[in-house]
């Protein structure tokens, strides 16, 4: 699998600014009619309202692929993961960008990049779609990649 590191125009990506706030489902599963892009953006606005209870994670975490879930999980520890470290901003940005995704067969990768008060931050999402039962059809996240060296302060 080849997989393109976007090099996006300028004005080709989408941003959301997070005014239109999407509710925080604890019944959001993967289904085979969402997109990739769907996905990423599931994962990512659950992340942004995450509350007390680690709902938002818990929902990010439903959309990792079963190989994803078995390096990163049970869910504490996917909790910690996120909590800590370089995915941090994923709890806290104020806006995020969306490049193109690409696909080739049943892999996608998508590039976002999140502003948050004190950094911005670029990641890629890879994701494939599921060939085995019970997410059959389903495009699930297989990593997360932080870009090396684009972590900025804003």
């Amino acid at each position: 699998m080849v997989l393109v590191l976007f090099a996006a125009a300028p004005g080709a990506s989408r941003a959301d600014d997070g005014s239109a706030p999407s509710p925080l489902s604890a019944s959001l599963r993967p289904a085979a009619h969402l997109g990739p892009e769907d996905v990423v953006r599931i994962q990512l606005e659950a992340l942004r309202q995450n509350d007390e209870n680690d709902l938002g994670i818990a929902v990010a975490f439903r959309f990792a692929s079963p190989s994803n879930k078995q390096s990163t999980g049970p869910l504490p520890r996917f909790v910690q993961m996120i909590k800590q470290g370089p995915y941090r901003p994923m709890l806290d940005y104020r806006r995020v960008f969306y490049s193109p995704v690409e696909i080739e067969g049943d892999r996608a990768a998508q590039k976002v990049t999140l502003i948050s008060d004190e950094r911005v931050v670029d990641y890629v999402f890879v994701l494939r779609r599921q060939s085995r039962d019970p997410c059959k059809g389903c495009w699930m996240t297989d990593g997360v990649v932080v870009l090396p060296g684009l972590e900025q302060p804003v």
